[in-house]
């Protein structure tokens, strides 16, 4: 789900509260700490997975594939894991919390900077990740259609940027920015969806589009939406 106008900093908050799902700080067997030793293999055990997910996939994925790449015995998985479900749940936990991070890290705008010059940082930064992110993305995207546990996760991270959209469209609307018809709840949904999906589209379908006309055309066809002024027109 693509945030509009969400800052460096409270992105980079949210990062370090995903984060720590899946650092590896506790087991999710236990509420006890891991020794470092531990947290070292179950890090190493998640590190395999998700290569494992990005190169063939959920399904064909095994336990004793994860374990043979990871160097630990079979067993050991099961200290750490209930099963391939619960590491690829941290595998996606990891994959909110790296998309979240890059986009915290994008430059941040100067002082004054126009709603439109935010809404193109975001989408700037979106696609970015997304490029980076692509393979897991894939995955997840393919598991949510047959795994209700995993399909939360993906609804999870989608209300996540959702609420973002909505609070800043909502901010947009008080202020007498944009259309007073507009529900800011469903026009966050179609526009997140608008930009969620074309990355989609793009990006693991491979449809082809040049980077930068792509970040341009979202901006205007999102500000158009809400009737924001362009800064390409100004």
């Amino acid at each position: 789900m693509h945030p509009v106008s969400v800052s460096g900093d409270e992105v980079k908050k949210q990062a370090t509260s995903a984060a720590r799902s899946a650092s590896g700080a506790s087991s999710p067997l236990t509420s006890t700490p891991l020794t470092p030793r531990g947290a070292k293999t179950r890090a190493s055990l998640v590190k395999s997975a998700r290569a494992l997910f990005e190169k063939n996939g959920y399904l064909p994925t095994s336990v004793a594939e994860i374990t043979e790449r990871a160097s630990v015995a079979h067993g050991t998985f099961y200290t750490y894991f209930d099963s391939k479900e619960d590491i690829f749940a941290v595998v996606a936990d990891e994959l909110q919390s790296d998309f979240q991070a890059m986009l915290g890290a994008e430059p941040e705008l100067p002082p004054g900077s126009s709603i439109s010059e935010r809404v193109e940082r975001t989408n700037r930064a979106y696609l970015r990740a997304y490029e980076q992110l692509a393979r897991t993305v894939a995955v997840l995207e393919q598991v949510s259609t047959f795994n209700a546990r995993l399909a939360e996760i993906r609804r999870t991270s989608r209300r996540f940027w959702l609420q973002r959209n909505t609070e800043a469209i909502a901010r947009w609307k008080q202020h007498g920015i944009i259309d007073p018809e507009i529900i800011p709840e469903y026009a966050a949904s179609m526009l997140g969806s608008m930009i969620d999906r074309s990355a989609y589209v793009w990006i693991v379908l491979g449809e082809p589009y040049e980077f930068d006309d792509a970040v341009r055309q979202l901006t205007r066809v999102y500000c158009n939406a809400l009737r924001i002024d362009c800064h390409y027109d100004a």
